[in-house]
Order: structure tokens, then C-alpha cells, then sequence
């Protein structure tokens, strides 16, 4: 499918990811995804660098669809999953809950090594 530069930038805005993120990601220059992005000048874009960075956008959670862009759905058994990790989650913090948090000096000796 041929993804548009406004599907690129609504996916980078839905994913909240700066141009600079999505470069990083992508292993292209900021110029590059500058340059997708603009209707005028995304034909300038090589096509591997275009299917590049829809690779990193589509790993960071996105969908490019005809005329759009959505959230990756997550399948039922990842739903458990994530289900699973968010109670393992508040039952962590309901633990550590009234505990003094750790600092540099509980975790390293005067030499910079772990305790």
C-alpha cells in the first residue's frame, strides 16, 4: 500500500512520537522524515527510506489502513497479558506503598560500585 505523508504524520501524532524519535527509530535523518511529510517534497523520499520508517512506525503500534491510520489492535491473548501485567503492576506499587524509596547511597558504595 502507498502511505501518504498525512498517513505519516497522523501516525506520528497518534503515537505522540517527535520527528526526531521517528528518525532515530527509523535510522534515517530528520531531514528525511521533514521531507515524507510535506506533500511537496515526499516524492523526493527514496522508497526504502519510506518503507523504513512505515516499518518503525508500524513497530511503535500503528496501522496504516486505505486513506488512514489506526492503533494496532492487540490480539486476545495479549489483552491477557497486558491484563496480567497491570495487576502484578498495582499489587507492586500497593507493596512498596509507606517505603522509603532508594537512593544512590542505598544502591552504590564511596566508589561508584554497586552495593
Amino acid at each position: 500500500m502507498n502511505v501518504t505523508s498525512d498517513q505519516i504524520r497522523a501516525a506520528r501524532a497518534l503515537l505522540h512520537l517527535p520527528q526526531e524519535e521517528l528518525a532515530r527509530r527509523a535510522h534515517v535523518s530528520v531531514v528525511t522524515i521533514r521531507r515524507l511529510e510535506s506533500p511537496r517534497t515526499a516524492i523526493r523520499v527514496a522508497s526504502l527510506a519510506t518503507d523504513t520508517i512505515c516499518q518503525a512506525l508500524e513497530q511503535a503500534g500503528v496501522e496504516f489502513i486505505p486513506n488512514g491510520v489506526r492503533r494496532r489492535q492487540i490480539g486476545p491473548e495479549k489483552a491477557v497479558l497486558l491484563t496480567r501485567l497491570q495487576a502484578i503492576s498495582r499489587a507492586s506499587a500497593t507493596r512498596l506503598q509507606g517505603t522509603t524509596p532508594l537512593t544512590d547511597e542505598d544502591l552504590y558504595d564511596n566508589n561508584g560500585l554497586p552495593t
